[in-house]
Formats: C-alpha cells, sequence, structure tokens
C-alpha cells in the first residue's frame, strides 16, 4: 500500500514574508510556533495533510556541525537554507514510526534512530495545546537535499487539526503529487518505489519537467524537490491571486514559478470528481 502525504517542509528564510504571501493566495495560515531545536513555523492545513512553513528563527539552538553525530532535522534544514529557499522534505503520515524506520531500512535507505520531540500549538481562540511526533528518517546517497521521513503524530486530532485552519477561500483541499528533478532520476524513481511512494513522486530531470511546466526563466534543483501540485475545489477562486503573482496557465493548471514562492513550483488543478 503507498504511503500518504503528512505535510511538506518548505525551507524560507523570511517567516513573516512566506505566511504574508500565502495569505496573499488565499491560505489561512497558523500562528507561528516554535521548536525546540531553534526553529520556527507556521502552516497551512488542509484535508488530513498540511504545508509547514519553516525558517531558522534561533540558530543558537542549533547543535554544532560533526559528521559523527545522528542526522539532525535543524541542522539539515539550515544547511539546506544555505544553499537554496525550496521543499526541502516530504514528511508522511505514519502511526508507528519505529515499524517505518524497519521498512525503510529494509528498502535500502539510510535510516538514524527515530526523532522524538514536543511542542505547544495554538487552538484558533489562542489556547494552548500540547502536540508530540516521532520522526524515522529516510534518506538516500544521491538526494543530498531531499530527505523523506514518517511523521507520528502523539496527542490526538482534536489537539492539531481545525477546520478554522482548514478553511481557505481559494478552495484548496489537498496535495496530490511532489515533483522532484535530479540528475540520475532513474535511480531516484526506483528508491521511491521501494519506499512505496509510486504515483506520489513524479520524478524526472530537470528539462522534462520545464518542457511540462515551462515555467520562463526558471532553474529548478537538480538533486531535490521542485514543488507540489494543489487541488482545489474551485479554480475561479484562486485564479485572480495566482496570476497577481505571476502564474501562467498550462494545459487547464496554473503554475506558480518558485522565483514567487519561496524556491517551490505550485501547481493549481481543479480538483477530481467524486
Amino acid at each position: 500500500m503507498n504511503k500518504k502525504i503528512d505535510h511538506l517542509v518548505l525551507c524560507v528564510r523570511d517567516l513573516d514574508l512566506a505566511c504574508e504571501r500565502y495569505r496573499q493566495l488565499g491560505f489561512t495560515v497558523t500562528p507561528r510556533a516554535v521548536h525546540p531545536f531553534g526553529t520556527g513555523n507556521a502552516l497551512v492545513q488542509l484535508d488530513g495533510m498540511y504545508l509547514e512553513l519553516l525558517a531558522v528563527v534561533d540558530p543558537n539552538k542549533i547543535g554544532p556541525d560533526d559528521i559523527d553525530r545522528p542526522f539532525s532535522f535543524a541542522v539539515y534544514n539550515r544547511d539546506f537554507l544555505r544553499l537554496r529557499e525550496g521543499m526541502s522534505m516530504l514528511a508522511l503520515q505514519s502511526h508507528d514510526a519505529h515499524a517505518d524506520r524497519a521498512a525503510f531500512i529494509k528498502a535500502g535507505a539510510a535510516v538514524p534512530e527515530v526523532f522524538d520531540f514536543e511542542r505547544k500549538g495554538q487552538t484558533p481562540d489562542g489556547a494552548q495545546v500540547d502536540l508530540g511526533f516521532s520522526l524515522a528518517f529516510a534518506s538516500h546517497p544521491l538526494l543530498r537535499h531531499g530527505v523523506c521521513f514518517s511523521c507520528q503524530h502523539h496527542h490526538p486530532a482534536e489537539n492539531f487539526y481545525f477546520p478554522e485552519y482548514q478553511n481557505h477561500i481559494n478552495s484548496a483541499v489537498s496535495i496530490d503529487r511532489i515533483f522532484l528533478t535530479h540528475w540520475a532520476a532513474e535511480a531516484v524513481e526506483e528508491f521511491f518505489s521501494s519506499m512505496a511512494l509510486d504515483g506520489l513522486v513524479d520524478v524526472k530531470h530537470q528539462d522534462e519537467l520545464l518542457e511540462k511546466y515551462p515555467v520562463a526563466g526558471t532553474m529548478l534543483p537538480d538533486d531535490g524537490f521542485a514543488g507540489f501540485r494543489l487541488r482545489v475545489r474551485d479554480m475561479g477562486a484562486i485564479r485572480a491571486a495566482a496570476l497577481s503573482l505571476g502564474a501562467i496557465e498550462c494545459g487547464g493548471e496554473l503554475v506558480l514559478p518558485p522565483s514567487r514562492m519561496f524556491g517551490v513550483m505550485m501547481v493549481i488543478a481543479q480538483q477530481k470528481a467524486a
């Protein structure tokens, strides 16, 4: 059975600016939150999944650069931002991070120990709630800037997902495709297939993706996540805002270039009929 998206980690240098840009597109953005290890975020909650806008907010809390240390979420994303903004990680839904870790090892991924942490969340009425997560990371030697991990939530959904945060004036519903560009696309595609991610991650060479979505002047990464496809209930509810930010029309879809979306190509498409 193929795995499902939990969330996308979208690294930005200016969290406030990114939040404002997503609000311009008609998204409801949650209040900012902080992690105990130096990063902070704000979320765009969708139907059972979300976008995580992530920034380094306190570099002094990020551990030292040490090649012998286990994989560090904060160090990895800090170093990613030193290179570029964009989608740094794909998180998958999980009911058991330790079982996922074992499966990742079987698939041939490089896998550190499961990482547990807690933070506070804020409800729409301003109350503070406890949130806890267990993360099982999986990487591949060819994917230095495209790490996957499973994300197990330890507190009930009522502490995390709220209808007020999932209601967007642009009618956004879900993400159904991740785009990844890589110079060794065939080998990377085989890795994702072994991870039960067939049909979710679309792996292509740069020129192949640009041929499908010709965003003028855009340079896509040659070893990482290039963007995602967003499904909306009503294209008319997002069209004007997307066009005002430089989107192009492409085969019935709208394509926002990475230059306007903090290093991420956002493809917007009509929700499929039930």
